[in-house]
């Protein structure tokens, strides 16, 4: 198939823009225009030095604690759908197994206390 590729260095840009269409590495894969899921995360490897999984779910916990500690008044269900979650219960269980945090809780942390919480994703808190 002709697949046209995005540049491996615009994918964690890509990854932000369509967080709600990206849930998982295959569908960031062909968003990039990559035949297999293998070679992109070859070619995400060998670029940022660490796996896409790694970045896919630090980018999306990155976003959720955004939109949660934002001023807006936006529901959990809403902050999900954001998120490719099907509903609040998914988006629970999702804060729960990656950072031990419900979104009640990821309301209420420092910046501090919540940047703690993404050191292993290599993700910054504070940009």
């Amino acid at each position: 198939m002709g697949y046209q590729k995005i540049d491996i260095s615009e994918s964690i840009d890509q990854l932000t823009v369509n967080l709600s269409e990206i849930a998982r590495v295959d569908e960031w894969a062909k968003h990039m225009g990559y035949e297999t899921p293998q070679l992109f995360g070859y070619k995400f490897l060998r670029y940022f030095k660490t796996r896409p999984c790694k970045i896919l779910i630090g980018v999306r916990l990155k976003s959720i604690s955004d939109y949660l500690r934002s001023e807006e008044k936006i529901s959990n269900f809403e902050i999900a759908l954001a998120h490719s979650l099907p509903d609040e219960k998914a988006l629970n269980n999702f804060t729960k197994y990656h950072i031990d945090c419900p979104p009640t809780v990821i309301k209420s942390l420092t910046d501090k206390e919540l940047g703690q919480k993404f050191i292993k994703f290599g993700i910054k808190i504070l940009e």
